[in-house]
């Protein structure tokens, strides 16, 4: 304790917590960071137990130690913690100064500033404030120090307390009268900002120091979901909760962060988890080049680009313009009708009319009416949606009438010699192995660029997928991958009621839908949609975009901390969108179930939002639509209402209990 070095003047001071305000861990919970700490030990052969073995025992050393000094209020350092560290690991005293040293590295590998902590700092330093930093912690002070240094946030003349040199705590409260005593002022000529309730707020409080609890810099409720999961993943979840915190507290538009913190806490990690997944398969496989489908491939793709060096794929990553409207056509190659399933569907994702159907195949209702009228579609019917076996019907109308099969057949071959013209110029069309990533479950943009392929004797893509229906129909060129479920087989996560609304909603593009294609002077380009996807944008698109890449740069900066290969992410996903799906705050409800979801193909596509505030004559009712969001609109609800909507999916859950019980 040296109180005599400091310069005693009567300036303001400005005084700042260290961690969580200043300067933030790349995880969330600091104890994870043991972890990571035993997983290098590990690699380098400096233990001879395991990584998780090692953070168990370095956090009963730490707090043994507080406890056998009698409490926060003592002169416990990081040394005497691996003093009873070395003892209960059988450690020399070469081997404990090495990994002492490690964990002073290992902190400054994961500290970072935050960027509202640095801009108060600036803006106390132009105030011609004085700058204080008070923390309670086990390091030393001229450690803290060299770290602020290093990120600009410690100058000459500064002052750093820590709570274990002056063996008193801002947690018990006897640290803030020696704060006062050594900056030479008295409680109301000093400003504390600080993370936690107690230790920067109420104890400083009772000693007269006006105070700012920042209390959004500590883990929210998806980051420590993820946090939970750190042992089951060997730390990469704890690594993405940090990454998550990191962008969520430097949004990219402060006055809408309820689309940011969602995008970080919730998209970002699927993202992350399923990329992850499908580039070390990739590398695995020996693959030269991934193809990401539009429209969720343009999120994928940019956010592959930033995780590839981790698990160390080499290949070219390449958004590829394509939709159902686009590419199915195409995938026609025979009169059999091989392929007419996925197109014109007796379970639908959407009722379409005849029209809308023929659509889907470069085909109006006019050009084939006499054929229409003898299976039973009437003018008068074109505009109607189909139901029971018209699907079926339409489709053998298609098949089997001579005229009608030979000009699908010319209208199919058109679209796919422009597709394969489409997919030389992007670099699809080669000997090596490929990759084809989309975050569908029926497989039908797989199968139609399968068969494309096929057509030209190149053998089909290695598919990577959302998942897989049971309806999913496989044309013989093998199944796609699938990294949530496989419904055919029964196998992953079955029930993930909503998820796939989030994903496609968040994993959109800026673009409009593909519509088809031109070639012009040899090169053929995609055409859009007129309509764009303006609305989406508008919404709010750029901010998932952005928070979603910027928590995988975090990720990939401590890449070298953490491994990736074999690690299931899945379980934490889910957990963390179950939390914002099923219990949404108000103002997530609000800006989430704003959305202007697409549903549709193409051009006959339509736009509704999520979830809206429902009155209490609506709980009997059927949802508005198939992407329905319950628990947002519950949140958007009267109270009342909301009551009701609780009641029911409560005796519907014990309902389902029951069932599986004496099933």
């Amino acid at each position: 304790m040296a109180a005599e070095n400091h310069l005693v003047t009567n300036k303001v001071v400005s005084s700042f917590d260290v961690f969580d305000t200043v300067l933030t861990r790349r995880v969330a919970n600091p104890r994870s960071a043991f972890l990571l700490l035993g997983r290098r030990l590990t690699s380098l052969g400096l233990i001879c137990c395991s990584a998780h073995a090692f953070a168990k025992a370095r956090t009963e050393a730490e707090v043994r130690a507080f406890r056998n000094a009698g409490g926060l209020d003592s002169s416990v350092s990081l040394h005497d913690i691996h003093a009873e560290l070395g003892d209960a690991l059988h450690l020399d005293l070469q081997a404990r100064e090495l990994i002492y040293q490690h964990e002073l590295q290992l902190e400054s590998d994961l500290l970072v500033p935050l960027v509202d902590g640095r801009r108060r700092v600036k803006q106390a330093r132009e105030r011609r404030e004085r700058i204080l930093y008070v923390s309670d912690m086990y390091l030393p002070s001229e450690y803290l120090k060299d770290v602020l240094r290093s990120h600009s946030l410690f100058e000459d003349g500064d002052v750093l307390m820590v709570s274990n040199e002056f063996e008193a705590s801002k947690h018990s409260g006897t640290l803030w009268p020696l704060v006062l005593s050594v900056m030479g002022v008295s409680g109301d000529r000093l400003f504390h900002v600080g993370n936690d309730p107690r230790s920067d707020g109420r104890t400083a409080k009772r000693a007269g120091v006006s105070t700012e609890v920042l209390e959004r810099n500590n883990p929210n409720r998806y980051e420590e979901c993820f946090e939970r999961h750190c042992e089951a993943t060997d730390g990469l979840s704890a690594v993405i909760a940090g990454a998550s915190r990191i962008a969520r507290l430097d949004p990219v538009d402060p006055t809408r962060s309820e689309i940011s913190d969602v995008a970080a806490g919730v998209v970002a990690p699927f993202v992350i988890g399923n990329l992850l997944w499908t580039l070390e398969v990739a590398r695995r496989e020996g693959l030269t080049e991934l193809f990401f489908v539009a429209r969720d491939g343009q999120l994928l793709c940019d956010v592959a680009r930033h995780l590839a060096p981790m698990v160390g794929f080499g290949g070219k990553l390449t958004y590829m313009y394509g939709s159902r409207q686009a590419w199915c056509l195409g995938g026609l190659v025979s009169s059999d009708g091989s392929g007419l399933e996925t197109v014109i569907s007796d379970d639908g994702d959407v009722s379409i009319t005849v029209r809308d159907a023929l659509l889907r195949l470069d085909l109006t209702p006019e050009e084939i009416s006499l054929p229409l009228a003898r299976k039973g579609f009437h003018r008068a019917t074109w505009g109607r949606p189909m139901v029971a076996d018209q699907p079926s019907q339409l489709r053998a109308l298609l098949v089997e009438d001579p005229e009608v099969s030979l000009l699908l057949l010319e209208k199919a071959k058109r679209s796919r010699d422009l597709l394969l013209g489409y997919f030389d110029d992007l670099g699809a069309i080669t000997d090596e192995p490929i990759g084809f990533v989309d975050l569908g479950t029926g497989a039908t943009l797989f199968n139609a660029l399968s068969t494309m392929l096929s057509s030209i004797g190149q053998a089909p893509p290695l598919g990577f997928y959302f998942g897989l229906r049971s309806t999913a129909i496989d044309l013989g060129y093998g199944k796609p991958l699938t990294y949530m479920r496989d419904e055919a087989e029964s196998r992953g996560f079955l029930s993930t009621p909503g998820l796939l609304t989030l994903v496609e909603l968040a994993c959109t593009a800026d673009h409009g839908s593909v519509v088809g294609y031109a070639g012009v002077d040899g090169i053929v380009s995609p055409l859009f949609d007129e309509g764009g996807n303006d609305p989406v944008v508008d919404w709010g698109l750029p901010i998932v975009q952005q928070t979603v890449c910027r928590v995988a740069r975090e990720v990939a900066a401590v890449s070298d901390i953490i491994g990736t290969d074999g690690i299931d992410l899945r379980p934490a996903i889910l957990e963390a969108f179950e939390l914002f799906w099923n219990s949404p705050t108000k103002n997530e409800a609000a800006a989430w179930g704003s959305y202007p979801f697409e549903d549709g193909w193409g051009v006959r596509s339509f736009r509704h939002p999520i979830a809206e505030g429902r009155r209490l004559a609506d709980v009997a009712r059927r949802q508005p639509h198939r992407h329905w969001w319950v628990g947002g609109a519950e949140q958007l609800s009267g109270p009342v209402t909301r009551r009701v909507f609780e009641s029911r999916r409560v005796a519907k859950k014990v309902v389902g209990t029951l069932q599986r019980r004496f099933s």
